[in-house]
């Protein structure tokens, strides 16, 4: 809303008292900043918006047509209002010049001939001046008074009193999505349609094209309310409401209200930094506890910190990012929709697993601690439904599963994230990226991941290592046929597996009989291949 004292006010000064309104009366709610004095023809070059503009006609004394034109073009340039002493130099305003001005709601003042432009000049500036200094002191109390909710740590429920006692209306404030988060000033209607608030709250109130908001009205049941985002550049934290119950705002009621949404702002801002440094440090600590890198009493400390409930049977479940949009994860990392997407998928497992799981993101997925009481869904099902809860809320991303075994213990955790950790890994490279693997419902695998890297190696290497190096010399599959027979025990099924002629399959048989010694009717050296041949499928770690 501009500044300065309206045309009313003007009028009520001494050296105005003899002036008459001979025409846009209806205009008289327009706001004088400035005083100006038409003293050349061309004066629509040198005036601005909210001027008055004095004259006495002088300049176009012997131009009656530019006379008439001169309120349509003092009107387009958004001029307060025109003042004319017109005895002099003129026998009489024109009747076309007075219904113009009627005509575009423009007020045109008749002077009396004796009204002094120096006079009327000092009595409308100091007027302007006074208002202004005015309303300078009251942004000052308003400032002051939103500093020391800043200073003092207030919440959103203090800007909104402040703010009503300030602008003497009842005031809301409601989130990103127009929902109501407080009221004051006997914000009784707007608190009782608060469940009615969801409406386009914030993209009504948006800003211009530079992102700078700006005010605008909205209808809600307890009536017209003016709306002033609440938002930092382009982003929007919510929005604040006043009850439009009288009319236009004054501009010290803007000012309040706009100073009362960048509080409001930074406020959030500052409540979500908080936020995000007690997530980070929490993840670290999780981090910690699941590595195996806190002692017992240091846990006991940050558990009551943070108020993890670690007295009941949890089991970690890892929720790893493969991909978003056939886009490899690796590309991904670090860019603000990675983020983004790990920030959803976080929520949609805390929402899934209920308040007592206990979630953190870490930097290719997210982490959680599941509470999985007797008599619940296993585990297995538990896993199954995060994979379908993921797919649901970010279709267009590839996530694994993987699922470790339960710890009584919270010391114990390691092991079930070192297993949850395995099972991914076992999963992907037995089933590609979108897997779900339990460690629990692994088979050998849960033995074999147990044992030293060397130990698997050494058992490799003794079963396996003349048939490798023999595929790798004659750039021949003879391993996948093993791999086959051994699953089958079957040669006419392995043949038809291998789409081969039977007595292709017996040429290979005899030819890996010949590689690595008598097995096909030797039990013990059918499960040692076996086992061997899990081991070297297995993925690295």
């Amino acid at each position: 809303m501009p500044g300065g004292v309206s045309m009313r006010e003007i009028l009520r000064l001494p050296p105005l008292a003899h002036a008459r309104v001979v025409a846009g009366a209806s205009g008289l709610d327009r706001r004088v900043l400035r005083v100006n004095v038409m003293e050349v023809p061309d004066i629509l070059r040198w005036v601005e918006p909210n001027e008055l503009l004095l004259t006495t006609a002088y300049p176009l004394r012997d131009d009656r047509a530019a006379l008439v034109e001169l309120v349509p073009g003092l009107a387009a340039r958004g001029l307060a209002g025109l003042a004319l002493k017109p005895a002099r130099y003129i026998d009489a305003i024109p009747a076309e010049m007075l219904a113009e001005a009627d005509r575009l709601a423009f007020p045109l003042l008749e002077l009396p001939p004796d009204a002094s432009f120096n006079n009327i000049i000092n009595a409308v500036l100091t007027v302007i001046l006074n208002a202004q200094a005015s309303r300078l002191q009251r942004t000052a109390e308003i400032h002051e008074r939103f500093t020391a909710i800043v200073l003092g740590g207030g919440g959103l429920r203090e800007i909104a009193e402040a703010l009503a006692h300030s602008i003497s209306r009842p005031v809301a404030i409601v989130d990103a999505s127009g929902v109501l988060q407080t009221s004051a000033g006997g914000a009784d209607r707007l608190g009782r349609v608060g469940t009615n608030l969801r409406l386009p709250l914030i993209g009504a109130g948006a800003g211009d094209a530079d992102g700078r908001p700006h005010i605008s009205v909205v209808q809600i049941a307890g009536g017209p309310a003016v709306v002033w985002p609440i938002q930092v550049g382009r982003e929007k934290f919510g929005a604040i409401l006043a009850l439009d119950r009288d009319g236009e705002l004054q501009e010290d009621e803007t000012d309040a209200i706009e100073y009362a949404a960048t509080v409001a702002a930074l406020r959030q801002v500052q409540a979500r930094a908080v936020s995000e440094a007690d997530r980070r440090f929490q993840a670290v600590c999780l981090d910690e506890l699941v590595t195996g890198h806190v002692d017992r009493s240091a846990l006991a400390e940050r558990a009551a910190a943070f108020k993890w409930d670690l007295t009941v049977p949890r089991a970690v479940i890892l929720l790893q990012l493969d991909a978003r949009a056939g886009t490899p994860f690796a590309p991904l990392a670090g860019r603000p929709e990675e983020s983004a997407l790990r920030h959803r998928l976080a929520d949609a497992m805390r929402a899934l697993l209920g308040r007592s799981a206990i979630v953190w993101e870490r930097s290719a997925e997210v982490a959680a601690l599941a509470v999985v009481p007797p008599g619940r869904p296993a585990l297995g099902d538990i896993a199954r439904r995060v994979s379908a809860e993921a797919t649901r809320v970010a279709p267009d991303a590839t996530t694994s599963v993987g699922a470790g075994t339960i710890a009584t213990d919270p010391l114990e955790l390691a092991r079930s994230f070192s297993e949850a950790r395995r099972a991914l890994q076992v999963g992907r490279s037995a089933l590609g990226a979108g897997c779900v693997s339990v460690f629990g419902e692994l088979g050998a695998e849960q033995l074999l991941v147990g044992l030293p890297a060397s130990t698997l190696q050494e058992f490799v290497a003794v079963h396996l290592e003349p048939l490798l190096a023999f595929d790798a010399r004659h750039r021949t599959d003879l391993v996948r046929t093993l791999e086959t027979w051994l699953a089958t025990r079957n040669a006419a099924l392995a043949a038809r597996l291998l789409f081969v002629h039977y007595n292709t399959l017996k040429n290979r048989l005899a030819t890996l009989e010949e590689i690595l010694g008598p097995f096909l009717a030797d039990p013990e050296r059918c499960l040692a291949l076996s086992l061997a041949l899990r081991i070297h499928r297995l993925p690295p770690g």
